[in-house]
């Protein structure tokens, strides 16, 4: 069974300049929560349709490698589909709208599937709880890195 998530905060900064953060892999550290520690192992740049990365990501005392496929990259939507992960499926969209010149709507939705359903159906909400923080975090940090930044008004 799916779970669903999503995520939408309005950033003052062009279309085109949250875009370009959020195409550039190495960012990711900057918007991961202290308590993960996340390694590009794998990632050509420029990212673009059929691209396919490699992270190490350690959380606590877990410590994994996340293969990724990106399915779908325009200036206005990011999808990329996991191929090895903790989870049966999981696919991320990045969505870009831009409200005024330079205002940009991001909403982050994440669909997933954990394996071994319907055994773990029962850590399903605190899979989605622990991700929906992960995600408050990714949001307010980049809130905060366009607040900071001369990139705001690309």
């Amino acid at each position: 069974m799916p779970h669903a998530l999503e995520l939408e905060t309005i950033i003052d900064c062009t279309l085109e300049g949250l875009y370009a953060f959020h195409a550039n892999p190495y960012n990711l550290p900057l918007i991961t929560p202290p308590n993960i520690k996340v390694e590009v192992i794998k990632l050509d740049k420029p990212i673009q349709e059929g691209v396919q990365g490699v992270l190490k990501i350690k959380k606590g005392l877990i410590a994994f490698v996340w293969g990724f496929v990106f399915e779908k990259v325009t200036p206005q939507l990011i999808i990329d589909r996991s191929l090895r992960s903790p989870f049966k499926s999981f696919v991320h969209e990045h969505h870009f709208i831009s409200i005024e010149d330079s205002r940009t709507k991001l909403i982050d939705r994440v669909t997933f599937e954990l394996p071994l359903a319907p055994l773990s159906n029962p850590i399903a909400w605190f899979v989605r709880y622990d991700m929906k923080n992960m995600f408050i975090y990714r949001h307010q940090k980049t809130l905060e890195y366009f607040s900071d930044s001369v990139f705001a008004s690309l």
